[in-house]
């Protein structure tokens, strides 16, 4: 069984060492956040799969690859059949992976993609319109999979979007929700989530920046400014207006978490 890094073996020259050697079998190529595969027939790719997509569309996403283990193995087969076998398909495959050259994304497709206040007007065409509300919120792998684009289509314009700080690519970082009671404020303040200073640090700390606190209670979510204030421990203070809202009452139950914003 072969087996490696596309790091060192890159993808390209790999198809073309076992296309030469007229090789069937199933190359398994498992990236941290997807897996996929790509089968031959005679050293023709015949069927390939990546993440949730299938076909031509599965192998450019596998072509912009450039790190990931993967094995071959000689006597794995399938009956699918989503790529015909042709010269066509053989100058499509090359120039796949010529296209992705010009591409600059992060080698982790697992950081999140966030949204950007743009320095000045940018015009976007509708189609970079919709990728940039696609990819709000996901990861790089997840928005290269984009049900109506291909993944080069796709690349070429989150790539631009990252260049001009339309979007950023952040860590996804895993953090629990805090339960917390409410605690009403006296004033006529609105939009604001008044929380303990050390939870506050902890947080920006955390996202490394500005921050949103998502709030949740049994009938709804939505986002508030945070507000620290000392003496706060276990707490989140909302004004009437918010209360009423949100219908919650002082010593409800919530919980609340920070969003990059």
């Amino acid at each position: 069984m072969l087996s490696g890094n596309l790091a060192e073996f890159p993808l390209l020259r790999l198809l073309e060492t076992l296309m030469g050697a007229a090789r069937g079998g199933a190359l398994f190529i498992e990236h941290p956040n997807f897996s996929g595969c790509l089968y031959l027939a005679g050293g023709h790719p015949v069927h390939a799969e990546a993440g949730s997509l299938r076909g031509l569309e599965a192998l450019e996403l596998l072509a912009g690859v450039r790190a990931a283990p993967f094995r071959f193995e000689s006597e794995a087969q399938t009956q699918e059949r989503s790529i015909e076998p042709s010269l066509q398909t053989h100058q499509l495959i090359l120039h796949q992976f010529e296209a992705w050259k010009e591409i600059s994304l992060p080698d982790n497709w697992g950081l999140l993609l966030q949204a950007r206040t743009a320095q000045g007007q940018t015009q976007l065409s509708p189609l970079e319109v919709g990728v940039l509300t696609q990819a709000e919120g996901k990861t790089l792998a997840q928005a290269l999979m984009n049900p109506r684009l291909s993944p080069l289509e796709t690349a070429q314009v989150l790539s631009k979007f990252l260049r001009l700080g339309l979007l950023e690519a952040r860590l996804h970082l895993e953090i629990r929700p805090e339960p917390l009671v409410v605690l009403s404020l006296y004033g006529g303040g609105q939009g604001v989530a008044v929380i303990d200073e050390d939870l506050y640090a902890r947080w920006q700390g955390l996202l490394g920046g500005p921050f949103r606190v998502r709030l949740r209670t049994k009938h709804q979510e939505t986002t508030l400014r945070p507000e620290p204030r000392i003496n706060m421990q276990g707490r989140l203070g909302l004004f009437e207006r918010d209360l009423r809202q949100l219908r919650l009452s002082r010593g409800m139950p919530v919980e609340a978490w920070p969003e990059a914003g």
